[in-house]
């Protein structure tokens, strides 16, 4: 998505504050709400002919009406969500496709050319998303996987570029917006936290499981990761044989402009070195 906005290196980084922020004081108040309101019956609210807890609080709080109306604003506000989600999906594998990172990448990465956007990827995310939703049908503990693991890789994917930032050594700069002296001790307490919540997410329940009540978010983790693994290093189609990282996205006019931009600056550099040496000799 920081491809499609405009001054990028500023606006995503105080997006991404801002609604951190945002979404920590809205739902600190929410719980608050909830917490007030759900009384002390919390088996008769887990167990409620219902289904739903939340349901079950809003009907005790508000009757049947209330609770109907706010249900619905409930709903669209997933169906935002779910929009949301599609969105930065199509766009994520559209970026992955353009750099041939994906399986059938020469098929997804077409822009459409009445609206120029991927509505390939649009498509390909609105399908696949369904598709997995279905394992709800076949029992909680496969859907509560995959609802887990969303959260374990975005968890993962964060940690990866934090942690070799700091691990590795490279010639990283600081773009326009940065922590100054903040950003070590930020680095430790977000990869310390993401950390401590992946193992969490990857415990069972409770302590004596069974087969049941397993938490299959880890074997469907390791399963992903194996065959990302075998789709890099799999032997004469692997991606180590032929992906040469991320292709620029810069246009032909952009890359042209930066050449002049340069040339310019090396004539100039040789004009003040020649005028330097001329004043040395006078």
């Amino acid at each position: 998505m920081s491809e499609e906005a405009s001054n990028a290196a500023t606006a995503i980084p105080w997006a991404i504050i801002n609604s951190i922020a945002v979404s920590s004081i809205l739902g600190w108040g929410i719980n608050l709400t909830l917490a007030f309101c759900m009384g002390t019956d919390l088996s008769g609210i887990l167990n409620s002919p219902i289904g739903q807890p939340m349901a079950q609080i809003l009907y005790n709080s508000l009757g049947q009406d209330g609770a109907l109306a706010v249900w619905y604003l409930v709903i669209i506000v997933q169906y935002i969500v779910a929009l949301n989600s599609l969105l930065v999906a199509s766009r994520q594998t559209f970026a992955f496709s353009r750099d041939g990172a994906l399986p059938f990448s020469q098929y997804l990465y077409r822009n459409n050319r009445y609206i120029n956007t991927p509505v390939n990827t649009v498509w390909f995310g609105a399908v696949l998303a369904p598709a997995i939703g279905l394992l709800v049908f076949t029992s909680s503990q496969a859907i509560d996987a995959i609802f887990t693991i969303a959260m374990t890789a975005a968890y993962i994917s964060h940690i990866t570029p934090i942690a070799t930032r700091f691990v590795f050594r490279n010639d990283f700069k600081p773009g326009p917006f940065n922590l100054g002296r903040l950003v070590v001790p930020v680095a430790a307490i977000a990869v310390s936290w993401m950390v401590f919540m992946i193992v969490i997410f990857f415990f069972p329940t409770t302590p004596q499981t069974n087969a049941q009540e397993m938490n299959y978010t880890v074997v469907i983790f390791g399963g992903f990761m194996t065959l990302a693994i075998f789709w890099y290093y799999c032997p004469v189609y692997g991606g180590a044989h032929w992906f040469n990282g991320p292709v620029s996205n810069l246009a032909p006019s952009v890359k042209g402009k930066h050449r002049e931009e340069g040339s310019a600056s090396e004539k100039t550099d040789k004009c003040n070195t020649e005028l330097s040496v001329s004043a040395v000799g006078a």
